[in-house]
């Protein structure tokens, strides 16, 4: 007879973890949400707005028989979150002080800071918000915890780089004389280079009602040919030039979350067309349907910002070449997730 005491008992059995135990992201983020397909935890009585319930399998074209399996690949909850954005508010913060006290915005290029940071800057703010929207509305319908989850945090993440844009456009107000980011919303509402952007955040908003195809326009197809060229390429890498030390720390972290963002958005890809999966074929089917629509619209709302590329007065190679390098970059990683892309 063995004296080997007994294993305990395993915690948390109705979790799908690859471990005995599941780890401490399984733990407090999976199964607080109903399951859809009437499981153990569903509540028949849970409705909502036009007596219907609240979680619904046509909330998306795609199809999964367990949407619990999925898992954020940062395994990020509350506490884990709060505690990073919480570093990177702390780092422009702390840049941003020694920007303004070690005399370094005297060297702020005086068109840069009025026509690109006063300008295409303080506009970007309304496309974070749009996003912010879509995502929040999106981290409501989905058919797991695990998926709220990232879509929540997705949404703070564009609120926190919206408020980010105006806080550094008051820090100027107060450091730079005569700086202003006035008529910015009035770019945003009537100027002709951004019309198709705007028109495309607002589709996405307001338009798009499939989660899924929210997560897959914004994180596959908006952030890496938009975003890229009107955030990260002509605003982040081309401000040192201009006497900027501060907006690229700014980007920089908006580029973290994005990658991070991407990196979720993908591992939903996978899981949805793994060989193993009943409906992969159909899966991948829609969401390259998705990328056929949305990718040329992409690529039309990045072309007239050539417009705000002119008014850069130092640059680096053309902005047909950064469109380029962005249209091809996006291709290539819908091509990494074995789905066919618009220039397929």
């Amino acid at each position: 007879m063995s004296d080997k005491a007994p294993a305990p008992p395993r915690d948390f059995t109705y979790i799908n973890s690859v471990r005995r135990k599941p780890s401490e992201y399984e733990a407090v983020n999976l199964h607080c949400q109903p399951d859809a397909r009437g499981g153990w935890d569903i509540d028949p009585g849970l409705v909502v707005e036009n007596n219907r319930i609240a979680w619904e399998l046509s909330s998306t074209k795609l199809d999964h028989p367990d949407w619990y399996a999925f898992r954020d690949p940062a395994q990020l909850w509350q506490r884990s979150y709060v505690k990073l954005q919480a570093e990177q508010e702390r780092s422009i913060e702390r840049t941003c002080e020694d920007a303004i006290a070690g005399g370094a915005l005297a060297d702020l290029d005086e068109t840069w800071a009025r026509e690109i940071l006063g300008g295409h800057y303080r506009v970007w703010s309304f496309v974070e918000w749009g996003l912010f929207r879509a995502a929040f509305t999106s981290a409501r319908e989905t058919l797991s915890d695990s998926l709220s989850a990232v879509f929540t945090f997705e949404a703070f993440d564009r609120l926190r780089h919206a408020q980010d844009v105006v806080w550094w456009m008051l820090a100027l107000e107060k450091a730079v004389p005569g700086f202003s980011d006035a008529g910015a919303k009035e770019q945003w509402l009537e100027a002709e280079h951004y019309q198709p952007m705007r028109r495309m955040v607002e589709e996405i908003m307001h338009a798009t009602d499939d989660w899924a195809e929210v997560a897959v326009v914004v994180n596959l197809v908006f952030d890496p040919i938009v975003g890229e060229v009107a955030l990260s390429r002509l605003v982040g890498r081309l401000a040192g030039p201009h006497g900027d030390s501060v907006t690229p720390m700014i980007v920089r972290t908006a580029e973290r979350d994005r990658r991070r963002n991407q990196a979720w958005t993908r591992e939903l890809v996978r899981m949805l067309t793994a060989d193993d999966v009943p409906a992969a074929a159909e899966n991948s089917a829609v969401i390259e349907e998705w990328l056929a629509k949305w990718t040329p619209l992409a690529i039309a709302a990045a072309e007239p910002l050539a417009t705000v590329y002119e008014r850069i007065p130092k640059t680096t190679g053309s902005f047909r070449e950064i469109l380029d390098a962005a249209v091809n970059a996006q291709a290539e990683m819908v091509g990494s997730l074995a789905l066919k892309g618009a220039r397929s």
